[in-house]
């Protein structure tokens, strides 16, 4: 009787065992591509573990938002390609310690970079986080994947493209709609701008202002913008300039700059006003002084 209830037991225990390693490791041939463009390896077993990928520039350090979500990213200098791995049905496999494998591929379709990362069954962890460097020297423009693997079977991978930064700095420029207004001064009670126009006066303690709209600004706010203004007479040589770097946690959606015209500074004749983008003009003003 003892032989047979420890052989039913036996027999109990490999098929949990059977059970348990199947929807660890037991995977759909035909993958899933999801809205977020994750190509997902499901399990045969419904409550098995899965894994969505999301890739990212950064993470912002006030409010720990994913800083340029996409697959698009550009090669710079100390720049990085992070992942964020979500894991689904995290201890389905229960107390058995999960064995990952990150696999980074290049434009060759050879693996460039691998990790291994462990989990326990009492590290309540359901991310995993990877990164990979981008800058010039090491990585080409053209087509890049990642791939996640649990028990060395591929659950998921992502695809993505890095594009030279020339590439990505002309998008932005064509996509940037700025709007250059030129005024006095501004209302103190009402906020309104006094004296808009593009002819001014030169007098003493007198200033030529400009009030730049960003339009479309918030299509950037994953990364930082590098502007620089200019003030040129009318042999387009600088005056003044000024350079003002937007980072993706500022809310600011305008320029600002003045330009004092005294008569000790300034004299009669045509000027212009400038706004470049990482060195490309996005937007100017002329103006004339009287």
């Amino acid at each position: 009787m003892k032989n047979i209830k420890l052989l039913t037991f036996s027999i109990f225990l490999i098929t949990l065992l059977i059970l348990i390693v199947a929807g660890c490791s037991s995977r759909i041939e035909t993958p899933v591509k999801e809205a977020d463009s994750t190509i997902v390896y499901p399990a045969k077993n419904p409550n098995g573990i899965m894994a969505g990928i999301t890739l990212y520039r950064k993470m912002s350090n006030q409010t720990d938002k994913l800083l340029g979500e996409g697959t698009v990213f550009t090669i710079r200098e100390k720049e990085n390609l992070n992942a964020k791995i979500d894991l689904k049905n995290r201890f389905a496999c229960g107390k058995r310690e999960l064995i990952f494998h990150i696999d980074w591929i290049g434009t060759n379709g050879r693996s460039f970079y691998r990790k291994q990362i462990d989990l326990s069954h009492v590290d309540s962890s359901s991310t995993i986080n990877t990164s990979i460097s981008i800058p010039p020297d090491k990585r080409q423009p053209g087509n890049y994947s990642i791939r996640i693997y649990l028990f060395r079977e591929l659950i998921a991978e992502k695809k993505f493209e890095l594009i030279p930064e020339s590439e990505d700095i002309t998008s932005m420029v064509e996509k940037l709609d700025a709007k250059i207004t030129l005024y006095r001064k501004k209302s103190k009670k009402s906020g309104k701008l006094i004296g808009e126009g593009n002819v001014f006066t030169i007098k003493k303690k007198a200033k030529v202002r400009a009030f730049v709209d960003l339009g479309n600004r918030y299509a950037f706010d994953d990364r930082e913008l590098e502007f620089q203004i200019e003030w040129k007479n009318d042999s387009s040589e600088s005056i003044y300039s000024k350079e003002i770097e937007l980072f993706p946690d500022d809310s600011t959606t305008s320029i600002k700059s003045a330009l004092s015209v005294s008569p000790q500074k300034r004299q009669a004749g045509n000027y212009i006003f400038q706004v470049f983008l990482f060195r490309k003009l996005v937007a100017e003003k002329k103006f004339e002084l009287k």
